[in-house]
């Protein structure tokens, strides 16, 4: 099956079923266009699309590059929302995704061959590691471009994850981190709480947990409350994080809230916390961060700062598809709110 068999039933020109195919729906009129699509679904045309990408110059891929050491990093549930979120608007455009992780050794160059060589349209990137490091891989991807015949390709664009962007090709989803660990910090004292301990995973550096912790830090400033403790944990797992929180709380009797980075170290401090005998929420306040899809059906449930990391994914691909169209990002800098939701630990 052929495009000029679908143009001869359709009677249209071959160029018009292009045009369908390619969605430059503002050159075919509404009723040629419904007729372009029927006769394509009448005969089962399928469209070659290694032929598609040759002749626009395009690979028909969006990648999703991170750097994150950790061996289970398809199954971290912010990455899962993301890339769920980017699947769908690909799927809805055509498109392939491309899923690549890096250990923190030197990601840029690993990243920047991958942009030179063209292996995609454009990428979302997801960064950890020093924030100097951090900036570096950003400029220095802002500045591979594709070489030799791949020139014709233009620029690669990039959405960069909680991270923000700088660079006539890159843009940058967010989510306000900092207000909502200023938020949780003030319904925790709202109820009462003074000493508290901010509990993260710190190997390695991820841009959402420094704006948590700053935001943490800010909230206690301004509220004039006791320094805080700050306890890091250098694995994302319930058990280490039960292990960590449990010594913890047999040291620092004095603590009474515990705001954690994300929900997976929530959930193992509430299980440090019936451990020793702490009772939750009266004798110590839990709140998670994310909101992730267990947190409603731990017991009690898990007070937490709600992320919306679908709808992050959805945008950041759907930014790279409007540049394809336009050749240019309409928007740079889109920051997602988000909110507290208060259910059992706080």
């Amino acid at each position: 099956m052929t495009i000029r068999e679908v143009a001869k039933r359709a009677g249209v020109s071959l160029q018009t079923v292009s045009n369908v195919l390619n969605g430059r729906t503002s050159q075919v009129g509404e009723a040629t266009r419904e007729r372009v699509l029927r006769s394509i679904e009448e005969l089962g045309y399928q469209p070659n699309l290694h032929a598609r990408g040759l002749r626009s110059q395009r690979t028909y891929t969006v990648g999703f590059l991170t750097v994150d050491p950790s061996t289970r990093f398809l199954a971290d549930p912010f990455h899962t929302a993301i890339i769920s979120g980017m699947a769908d608007i690909l799927r809805e455009n055509d498109y392939s995704l491309l899923v690549q992780a890096l250990p923190p050794e030197r990601p840029g160059d690993v990243f920047c061959d991958l942009f030179r060589q063209r292996r995609f349209d454009g990428a979302v990137l997801h960064l950890s590691g020093e924030p100097a490091a951090r900036r570096e891989w950003g400029q220095r991807m802002n500045e591979a471009q594709p070489a030799g015949k791949l020139k014709q390709f233009g620029r690669c664009p990039f959405v960069l994850i909680e991270e923000s962007a700088s660079g006539p090709s890159c843009a940058s989803v967010r989510a306000d981190n900092r207000s909502g660990a200023m938020r949780a910090v003030e319904h925790l004292r709202e109820r009462g709480h003074r000493r508290m301990c901010f509990f993260y995973y710190s190997d390695p550096s991820w841009p959402a947990i420094e704006e948590r912790l700053a935001g943490f830090e800010a909230a206690l400033k301004a509220h004039k409350l006791p320094a805080p403790v700050c306890l890091p944990v250098n694995e994302e797992s319930f058990e280490r994080a039960r292990a960590v929180m449990e010594a913890a709380l047999k040291k620092e009797t004095t603590m009474t809230a515990v705001l954690c980075s994300n929900d997976v170290l929530a959930v193992g401090a509430l299980q440090a916390a019936k451990a020793v005998g702490r009772q939750v929420p009266d004798d110590l306040a839990i709140i998670g961060f994310d909101d992730f899809d267990f947190a409603q059906y731990v017991e009690p449930p898990l007070t937490t700062v709600a992320l919306p990391g679908y709808e992050m994914g959805r945008r950041s691909a759907q930014l790279l598809m409007d540049y394809f169209r336009a050749d240019r990002f309409e928007q740079t800098d889109i920051l997602f709110p988000t909110s507290l939701i208060v259910r059992g630990t706080a």
